[in-house]
């Protein structure tokens, strides 16, 4: 997994590429949680990510709680129909706030 970090306005935003499973999930987990603490938003481009496995969605929701304890936002966008499908299987396409572009999310409050 190869990750980008850029900020654009009050919004930090992680790129991903590769997959996301068991060995890349720890470092992922550092990075969301560091944007967490650096900006009031946080968005994961999801765009390029080939597979994500139970581990990468667990450090999403570890994320996503603690997103909320600091009172921040965390949103997901470009998710291709294959990571669609793990979320949709997993049950967690309703906890997230998941846009199709960058644009539609970072314009979610």
């Amino acid at each position: 997994m190869n990750t980008l970090v850029r900020t654009t306005g009050q919004t930090r935003i992680v790129d991903l590429d590769g997959d996301v499973d068991l060995t890349s999930s720890p470092e992922l987990r550092e990075t969301l949680f560091e944007g967490l603490r650096e900006a009031p938003r946080v968005a994961l481009n999801l765009g390029t990510i080939r597979y994500i496995d139970s581990s990468g969605i667990a450090v999403l929701l570890e994320t996503l709680r603690e997103a909320q304890r600091l009172n921040r936002t965390f949103v997901l966008f470009g998710m291709n129909p294959s990571v669609h499908e793990v979320f949709k299987l997993t049950h967690v396409t309703r906890i997230f706030q998941i846009a199709e572009t960058e644009e539609q999310a970072l314009a979610i409050p």
